[in-house]
């Protein structure tokens, strides 16, 4: 069977009927050991989908042992309306292996394949679209701070963890900010703790988008957020909390026509400036943070 070009492909994806499509069971990649940031992380897989520590993998893995593009599961389309699914390594460092046997070239997947990935074990799965969206629902339950959308503290830590032992490997500098905010009290007071959830929500919303691709964040506590930067050295991490400092001071945060105004104190650590591992580097985060409170708030702190 001959593959066909991707425009052919398009066309002939938009002339089935919907239950033609839908019947089609979708294929899943799911992490099913390894870090207990990774557990339950999965991808749908369409045309091409790498699998690696790049943040913008569609399947980005915390396992020190992966490298950045690790590898991929390429869809290839034939002629006659089958659909096959192809692992190729990507010059990784540790090799691929599926089922035990070593990646080399591209390797035909099927249902329940174990793809090891360094620490990490994937299964590849062919589901049905309820399968797929019970994945999708575990995942989010697993992963993701109802409120704010943020990375829950669970798998922070674990990914935190992952991090410090890429930095410590690879001798580069990593570094943790701890947040609280300024006056959440006199919101709840004047608005009910509704607006002040709300609040909490939209700045956890922000801080994600300040930071990107440069580092994770979650919330912890209350009104209390952590991030870590890897790569970033203390200046650099501190201009980037000055980045957010700034955008919390200049946002309004509003609910059913209620608008407020707050601010954020940050505390900056570094490794492996400050602290070698991850509970020395949040205690020194956190002093700082202290620092920056005693000072009079809507402060950064190192």
């Amino acid at each position: 069977m001959s593959p066909t070009p991707l425009s052919d492909t398009l066309q002939l994806e938009a002339l089935k009927q919907p239950s033609e499509r839908e019947a089609r069971p979708q294929a899943t990649v799911v992490v099913v050991q390894g870090s207990e940031a990774d557990l339950g992380a999965h991808a749908r897989v369409f045309r091409r989908t790498v699998i690696g520590r790049d943040p913008a993998a569609e399947l980005s893995l915390n396992d020190p042992g992966a490298s950045k593009q690790h590898a991929c599961i390429e869809v290839v389309e034939h002629t006659d309306g089958e659909v096959s699914y192809h692992l190729h390594d990507l010059g990784s460092t540790n090799g691929t292996e599926v089922n035990g046997k070593k990646v080399a070239g591209a390797f035909p997947l099927r249902d329940s394949d174990k793809i090891s990935i360094a620490g990490t074990v994937l299964r590849f799965v062919l589901a049905d679209e309820i399968d797929a969206a019970f994945h999708a629902q575990v995942d989010a339950m697993l992963s993701t701070d109802d409120l704010t959308g943020l990375l829950a503290y669970r798998r922070f830590e674990a990914a935190l963890e992952d991090a410090l032992k890429i930095a410590q490997a690879k001798n580069t500098p990593l570094t943790l900010l701890v947040l609280d905010l300024d006056g959440l009290k006199a919101i709840n007071d004047a608005h009910g703790h509704a607006t002040g959830a709300s609040t909490i929500g939209q700045v956890g919303r922000l801080l994600a988008g300040v930071l990107g691709n440069r580092g994770i964040a979650s919330r912890f506590g209350g009104d209390e957020f952590v991030a870590f930067l890897p790569g970033l050295a203390r200046e650099e991490a501190r201009q980037v909390a000055e980045s957010i400092r700034e955008r919390v001071a200049a946002a309004e945060f509003t609910r059913e026509n209620v608008t407020v105004r707050c601010t954020v104190s940050i505390g900056v650590a570094s490794f492996p400036e400050r602290a070698q591992d991850a509970k020395k580097l949040f205690d020194a985060a956190d002093r700082a943070l202290y620092r920056a409170k005693a000072r009079g708030k809507n402060q950064v702190s190192s």
